[in-house]
């Protein structure tokens, strides 16, 4: 029982520095330098809104996973023997995991997306 515990706490911690330190990682540049200088250019164009709104609402999610992850781990270290609350905390680790996935695979659709559509001739 021990070890399990052990690994569910490990993976918790490298899920959290995964969400915690992916918030630099999710900015793309579209080119901004390149741009001629009779160019105005504008910090608030659609590209960097979007990718701000986008970076902001994942890094919200992931946080959100976090906090649920932390609250499965709490089911399992007060569980006493509670075999149904030791399984609840179990689905709940597997469901942020899965989570953060999805979180990270979104991220990535997305800035593709962007990339591909802001930078067509």
């Amino acid at each position: 029982m021990i070890n399990i515990k052990n690994k569910i706490i490990s993976c918790f911690y490298v899920v959290s520095a995964m969400v915690l330190g992916s918030s630099n990682a999710l900015a793309i540049d579209f080119g901004k330098n390149n741009v001629s200088d009779s160019i105005k250019w504008d910090s608030n164009s659609a590209d960097v809104t979007i990718q701000t709104l986008i970076t902001r609402l994942l890094v919200f999610i992931g946080i959100l996973a976090v906090v649920y992850g932390i609250y499965g781990w709490f089911l399992i270290m007060n569980a006493w023997g509670d075999d149904a609350k030791v399984k609840k905390g179990k689905t709940i680790i597997i469901q942020v995991i899965i989570w953060i996935v999805v979180i990270f695979l979104a991220n990535s659709i997305v800035q593709f997306l962007l990339s591909k559509i802001l930078t067509q001739p």
